[in-house]
């Protein structure tokens, strides 16, 4: 079961609707010195879209108009930032790379308002609707470290659903103006799999949902590791898959009986195997 995020919830499903729409693509809550905080958006379509009018909203549902330049091309990036100038010094972003700033910029709650509640909403609206995208994240989605950010693994998933994102495994820690390291292509040879969901889990209070894609169906098996790589937990057993999903870590599987930083792996096995782990702190 997912966690419950009300009116959020409709919002992102809504959604579906506009799939060609320009989408959330990355963000950066917690942001390093200097920084700012930063959302960027992908143009998934095949034309450019002009973003003049729209509207950027966070949870306290207070609009923030984009500028009228603002446009995305297909398969572009736009990066909404609160510190323009800050972030492209930051990342050395050449020009070619947008950067705007609406004509104001929420303060972007990295705290779980409530338990069961979301720290906050994006929801990124045209004039007159309906709404192209929304998330709704929680705390426990978001990097520890500043400046990392939060990547959109796939933007066929609805940003609500928490497997939709990751953390950036980027060496800059994010990826502004270019694709997301969770989803970069396949070279040959490499089977360009993806597992991905959140890094801080407490499966016996709330499910943790996390995406897999792979080369094509196969079977999927999932364990859980100490960091020397010592078996704790065999959580799912060999079962048959689609080459992309979800799986569920929720009460009905085990759990180690102390808290601490533990490697979920996954193996899937198909024409290949392929084998990926994250590391995850878990709490009981």
């Amino acid at each position: 079961m997912l966690p419950h995020h009300g009116p959020a919830h409709a919002l992102a499903f809504a959604a579906l609707l506009c799939l060609a729409s320009p989408v959330f693509n990355e963000l950066v809550i917690r942001p390093a010195a200097g920084e700012g905080e930063w959302v960027e958006l992908l143009n998934p379509g095949t034309g450019p879209v002009s973003l003049s009018g729209w509207v950027l909203r966070d949870g306290t549902g207070k609009s923030y108009l984009l500028p009228q330049a603002a446009e995305v091309g297909p398969g572009g990036f736009l990066v909404l930032a609160s510190r323009p100038e800050s972030l492209r010094a930051a990342y050395a972003l050449p020009g070619s790379v947008r950067v705007l700033r609406p004509d104001g910029w929420p303060t972007l709650n990295d705290r779980d308002a409530s338990r069961g509640r979301p720290a906050d909403v994006l929801v990124l609206e045209p004039p007159g609707g309906p709404v192209a995208d929304s998330v709704a994240y929680y705390e426990a989605w978001l990097p520890p470290r500043p400046g990392r950010s939060l990547e959109r693994v796939d933007t066929a998933v609805p940003g609500v659903v928490p497997a939709a994102w990751g953390w950036s495994e980027d060496p800059s820690g994010a990826t502004p103006g270019r694709s997301n390291s969770l989803v970069t292509e396949a070279a040959p040879g490499d089977p360009g799999a993806v597992w991905s969901g959140p890094r801080r889990v407490e499966p016996r209070r709330r499910a943790a949902v996390y995406g897999y894609r792979f080369p094509g169906p196969g079977t999927l098996a999932v364990w859980l590791l100490e960091p020397e790589g010592r078996v704790v937990e065999a959580l799912s057993a060999p079962h048959p898959v689609p080459a992309a999903g979800h799986w569920v870590w929720s009460a009905t599987q085990p759990a180690p009986t102390r808290a601490g930083l533990y490697l979920l792996c996954v193996r899937w096995r198909g024409e290949t195997s392929v084998r990926r782990c994250l590391p995850v702190w878990v709490t009981p």
